[in-house]
């Protein structure tokens, strides 16, 4: 289980999170939906290590992680794919995805190649393996993403707005993808995403963060995306 206890983070004196209490169980998928500025992507960079907690605890595992490297929590099974998707645009898709396993460090008894399911998940990572990352569409570089944080072969995955800018069609090619994703490789997905169809088409569980907190959470199959709009609304 990942779990977050308390947690709360800062830039410097300026506080932006506030005391979040959030669990994300094995192989499960929740949803973590807010306006822009409400700090969802603060978390999930908290969550990977790449921010600083200032009070609080993350849990990996039943380790805790909050004060271990970025690097070390890659290592014990979680993986992140950031808004904007952070490929290098002058390496070729080949060379993103092998720089996915450098994460893995010197962890004994991995295999330092790219997973075929990756290649099967997303043709497009083997059909333009020898393109530059920077000359693929939107929807070609997220799946490029997804397929380097997969490489690691994590326990769970940290997706930052995966729909954005992506033509409906590629939506649905992630969609299917993160499925089998949970089903055949049991990866626990916390997924930050303004398009509640596709959020409440995937996750079990949701939560709403405003102004730094969370103000509510629940089943999605309990409640309609209608129903939580209005936290979206400007």
């Amino acid at each position: 289980m990942l779990k977050l206890e308390h947690v709360s983070a800062a830039y410097g004196q300026s506080p932006v999170l506030f005391d979040i209490d959030l669990e994300v169980r094995d192989a499960e998928a929740v949803a973590l939906i807010g306006r822009n500025g409400v700090g969802k992507s603060t978390l999930l960079r908290t969550i990977s290590g790449l921010h600083p907690v200032t009070a609080g605890g993350v849990r990996l595992g039943g380790e805790a992680v909050e004060h271990a490297p970025a690097f070390a929590r890659a290592r014990a099974g979680l993986a992140y794919v950031p808004q904007g998707r952070g490929l290098f645009s002058h390496l070729t898709v080949e060379e993103n995805l092998l720089m996915g396993l450098s994460a893995l460090g010197g962890r004994p008894a991995t295999k330092k190649e790219i997973p075929p399911l990756v290649y099967d998940l997303f043709p497009i990572c083997h059909d333009m393996r020898a393109r530059k990352a920077g000359n693929l569409s939107g929807g070609q570089q997220q799946q490029v993403a997804i397929g380097r944080a997969l490489v690691t072969r994590p326990a769970y995955l940290l997706l930052d707005e995966p729909t954005e800018g992506i033509q409906p069609s590629i939506v649905q090619d992630i969609e299917a993808a993160l499925g089998r994703i949970r089903a055949e490789l049991r990866v626990a997905v916390l997924l930050v995403e303004q398009y509640l169809d596709f959020a409440w088409a995937f996750a079990d569980r949701y939560y709403v963060l405003q102004r730094g907190r969370v103000v509510e959470s629940g089943l999605t199959a309990d409640v309609q995306p209608s129903a939580v709009q209005r936290y979206l609304s400007v």
